[in-house]
């Protein structure tokens, strides 16, 4: 009998999970058909229009020479009155015209028919005659610049604390009593600061204070209601200087929301006649686009479109007005 050991039992083979291989030539068929179907789309696909993008945004009255304007300002302030009679008729003419603000500020601008107004403002005016004639118009021109400075100040100051007391501007010039910054604006420009309240100043305050440019405006404005002063003077009242008048005339027409759509294209003509550099055409799609006149819009950007530095918006506009004229919508 054979010792041998006892074989231990052989193990089934483990199953093996089925593999499912297609059948010969579909994957061929599946790729013709991938690529089939991406072509397809590409052909039959509806065209994609780049996003318009419009702007009604109009600011060309920022670019300006401002340090030029200072310099030349700050040279006539540097010119004092050589002569102490120079000087006490300026401190005259300062304080007629301060009784004739008060007056004006009292009737809320409307002096014309006022007597003692008028009164104010015929002393002044020979006052201002005067000093023009024995000490030129410079003497004038030096106290506008003071005058605007000073505007510029109380102004920034009025609208800083409207803001700061969380009302527009309008309700805090309005208010009862009238707060002290208030008070020395009205003193010191009448009835001026409600008609810069009503340009829109407050909206150009950047970073807690009034937008360089836009004091210049303040400034500007203020000036040329102080040389009106010069009515009597052989010659006329002197006037802006050129760039300051662009300045002003720039800013109404883009930025000023007191004025309607027809005062502005009406002061859009007067700029084209003078500024044969202004892009007129743009401006003028911009301001009926502002006031959702898409259809008339439509020809002043095209025209644009063709030339000037707005001519690559002016094309976007033009379809953006074209698009909400065809919609019938604002």
């Amino acid at each position: 009998m054979d010792d041998a050991q006892p074989q231990p039992p052989l193990e089934e083979p483990a199953l093996a999970e089925p593999v499912l291989l297609p059948p010969r030539g579909l994957w061929a068929l599946a790729l013709v058909l991938f690529v089939l179907t991406a072509v397809a789309g590409i052909l039959w696909a509806p065209p994609l229009h780049p996003r318009v993008l419009p702007s009604l945004v109009l600011e060309t009255w920022r670019d300006v020479d401002l340090p030029a304007m200072r310099q030349r300002d700050d040279a006539l302030l540097r010119l004092v009155a050589p002569s102490p009679e120079q000087q006490a008729l300026e401190r005259t003419i300062q304080a007629q015209f301060k009784v004739y603000l008060q007056r004006e500020a009292e009737l809320g601008g409307h002096t014309a028919d006022d007597a003692a107004a008028r009164l104010a403002l015929g002393a002044v005016e020979e006052s201002v005659r005067t000093l023009v004639q024995r000490w030129g118009v410079d003497a004038l021109r030096r106290l506008a610049v003071q005058f605007g400075r000073d505007v510029h100040r109380a102004v920034e100051t009025a609208v800083l604390a409207a803001r700061a007391a969380h009302q527009p501007l309008a309700l805090h010039l309005q208010a009862q009593p009238l707060p002290a910054d208030v008070s020395a604006l009205t003193a010191l420009a009448g009835a001026l600061g409600t008609s810069l309240e009503r340009t829109g100043i407050e909206r150009q305050v950047r970073d807690g204070k009034l937008d360089p440019v836009a004091g210049q405006v303040v400034e500007t404005i203020a000036q040329a209601r102080f040389l009106q002063l010069g009515a009597r003077v052989p010659g006329g009242a002197p006037q802006l200087a050129s760039d300051a008048w662009f300045l002003v005339q720039h800013f109404r027409v883009e930025a000023h929301v007191g004025l309607d759509l027809q005062r502005r294209l009406a002061l859009l003509d007067e700029l084209t006649m003078t500024d044969p550099a202004y892009p007129s055409d743009y401006a003028r799609g911009v301001l009926l686009a502002r006031e959702d006149e898409f259809a008339k819009a439509i020809p002043w950007f095209e025209r644009a479109s063709t030339h000037g530095p707005f001519a690559r918006q002016a094309r976007d506009n033009a379809r953006w007005c074209r698009e909400r004229a065809a919609a019938g919508r604002p």
